[in-house]
């Protein structure tokens, strides 16, 4: 466990899956990926490269109307 220090809260490692909701509503559901969440407030604190897999998934979700409100993300590390 360590203590970030842009909020002073604690987090631990986790491995997924982690679920969370946008702002614009739409729910995201990541697994495969290690992560750290905050054990006070629950926030998400992931790896670059699974930000940037997840940033660019809704980024095409929001350019299509009609898409569904729900991402799915597998991310499988290979060796």
């Amino acid at each position: 466990m360590r203590e970030h220090s842009h909020c002073r809260h604690r987090f631990s490692e986790s491995e997924g899956p982690a679920v969370f909701q946008t702002m614009d509503g739409i729910e995201v559901n990541v697994s495969g990926s290690m992560f750290e969440k905050c054990t006070t407030c629950g926030h998400f604190d992931f790896p670059v490269e699974t930000r940037e897999a997840i940033e660019s998934s809704l980024k095409e979700n929001r350019k299509n109307s009609n898409a569904a409100k729900q991402i799915y993300i597998n991310l499988v590390e290979t060796f």
